[in-house]
């Protein structure tokens, strides 16, 4: 019997196999919430890189010994967790010979450590035969025994088998993730790239499109092995040009923020074929580049796009969502009978939104705030809807009643989610009304099923929506953006947004706007 039968033979003692299925409660295993953190510092001291059976077993009974909430079940997971995570790789592989060397018995949390341990370790060392045949011994003896493995073991698993480039193997694995959840932007993304690694463009494009739609943007490896394969492939540069403009044009059509490291690496790779690149940014009032003064274009829906909006708008927020759980058929009826009567609108008033940015102590702020926008957009002589909550309507009755005079109102129940019924009027209104409220509408992005429609109701609301922002003597009312914050091509070049790591978000206006100060500004030089 080989080491690794050995090893996963007592790993699923006593767990129900059912129809050949494995159903495994796995404990995340992370370090545990310690009383005393003598164990944990303990762990930390692990650098002997020769360390013998013994040696190995002494350590841990010395860690066992210690206060803590360490035992015998998850000690050795942790232990390769907290190795790894402080990059003790020689240590955690001296662990990881011991433990398949010895009887002990293998949880399923040191397995998944393992996996993982030989996955971070791959990114900048070449496994040895041994490792891999762990992976490959892993896989097949899973499988031989159960039909489905647990999602964490499958990100573990395909992790690991990307390392030795088996993605034939993590198609399985992926299938069994999917059965019960999402997989992550990391499972996905490890893939692609191990697609582009293996020349198999087809696959990796592929695979692309099911990241996006699942709401899975690609993280920087992906992106990393796309431009390797391009430069492994192509020596032309008109060809290489080619093909690192189909990259950004992904990025722009899926309105991706490409995170910090790609960026660093499209200007290594624009730069080797004698483009200008600079980090740079762009002047949130008018979409202009502070480096070349090349304005951004407000990319507007065309009409096509915003029918194709319009059709879907009443079935995905309102009809698709749990709206009837928190209102009712006939309110809704009255609602779209409202809509059909007094549409179309210039402007839609997310009015108990607008109200609540005075904060919700004085009544009197509320409505004074409340009447002032409604002013702001009566003087430009706008025709508004004003949507609201039936309570609102006993805050300063006369004041509220004096609104509804100059404006189409329509209040529903206050236990009604109104957002749907907003953002509805305000499309089904037509492609010239915008809207007014704080809310960045994520959620009701979300519920729309197709990456092309989740896009298409990002653009209409940064085109659309107005923002309101508390200010000491009288609200800030800001317009709608005045270009659209994704990746654009003009006739010389690129323009395109990135994520800075680690950056500080605080006391920045949440706008739902990408960061306007990370961006690249890449040109094509004239004699090029």
């Amino acid at each position: 019997m080989s080491v690794i039968q050995r090893s996963f033979i007592p790993l699923y003692k006593g767990v129900k196999k059912g129809n050949k299925y494995l159903t495994l409660t796995t404990r995340l295993i992370t370090s545990p919430a310690l009383n005393n953190t003598e164990q944990i510092e303990l762990i930390k001291s692990a650098t002997d890189t020769s360390q013998s059976k013994s040696n190995w077993l002494n350590f841990k009974n010395n860690i066992l010994c210690k206060q803590g909430n360490l035992n015998e079940k998850n000690i050795d997971a942790v232990l390769l967790k907290t190795m790894v995570a402080n990059k003790k790789f020689n240590a955690a592989l001296s662990f990881a010979n011991y433990l398949q060397l010895s009887d002990c018995e293998l949880s399923i949390g040191a397995i998944n450590s393992l996996l993982n341990l030989y996955y971070e370790y791959s990114k900048e060392n070449e496994l040895s035969e041994t490792e891999k045949t762990f992976i490959l011994s892993t896989y097949t003896h899973l499988y031989e025994k159960y039909k489905v493995l647990d999602s964490v073991t499958c990100e573990k698993l395909l992790h690991a088998l990307c390392a030795i480039n088996e993605w034939k193997k993590c198609m399985r694995v992926l299938d069994d993730i999917q059965l019960t959840g999402t997989p992550s932007h990391s499972a996905y993304s490890t893939l692609i790239g191990t697609f582009f690694k293996n020349n198999k463009k087809a696959e990796a494009m592929k695979m692309i499109e099911i990241s996006e739609n699942n709401r899975r943007p690609l993280k920087d490896y992906a992106y990393e092995e796309w431009m390797k394969y391009i430069f492994r492939k192509y020596k032309d540069k008109k060809t290489i040009l080619k093909y690192l403009n189909e990259l950004c044009n992904h990025v722009s059509k899926n309105g991706t923020v490409v995170p910090e490291a790609t960026a660093h690496r499209l200007k290594e790779s624009y730069e080797s074929i004698n483009w200008n690149v600079k980090f740079t940014e762009i002047k949130k009032d008018r979409g202009q580049c502070k480096n070349c003064n090349h304005t951004l274009d407000c990319l507007r829906l065309t009409t096509e796009e915003f029918t194709t909006l319009q059709q879907n708008i009443k079935e995905k927020l309102i009809v698709g969502s749990d709206l009837f759980l928190k209102t009712s058929p006939d309110e809704l009826e009255r609602f779209m009978d409202f809509v059909g009567r007094t549409a179309p609108y210039d402007i839609v008033l997310d009015a108990l939104n607008i109200a609540y940015v005075a904060g919700r102590g004085d009544v009197n702020d509320r409505v004074r705030l409340l009447t002032t926008v409604v002013n702001h957009f009566l003087q430009k002589k706008k025709k508004i809807l004003l949507l609201g909550r039936k309570h609102m309507l006993k805050w300063k009755r006369g004041t509220l009643l004096q609104l509804t005079k100059n404006t189409q109102s329509f209040f529903t129940e206050n236990l009604t989610q109104d957002d749907p019924y907003f953002i509805t009027a305000a499309i089904l209104s037509g492609p010239h009304t915008d809207i007014v409220s704080r809310d960045l509408l994520r959620g009701h992005k979300f519920l729309m099923q197709h990456e092309e429609l989740r896009q298409l109701f990002q653009r209409w609301q940064w085109e659309h929506q107005w923002t309101i922002f508390p200010n000491r003597y009288r609200p800030i009312i800001q317009e709608p953006l005045k270009f659209t914050p994704i990746a654009q091509r003009s006739n010389t070049g690129w323009h395109l947004p990135y994520e800075v790591e680690n950056s500080s978000t605080f006391g920045q206006i949440k706008d739902g706007v990408p960061d306007v100060s990370s961006w690249l500004c890449m040109r094509q030089k004239l004699n090029n």
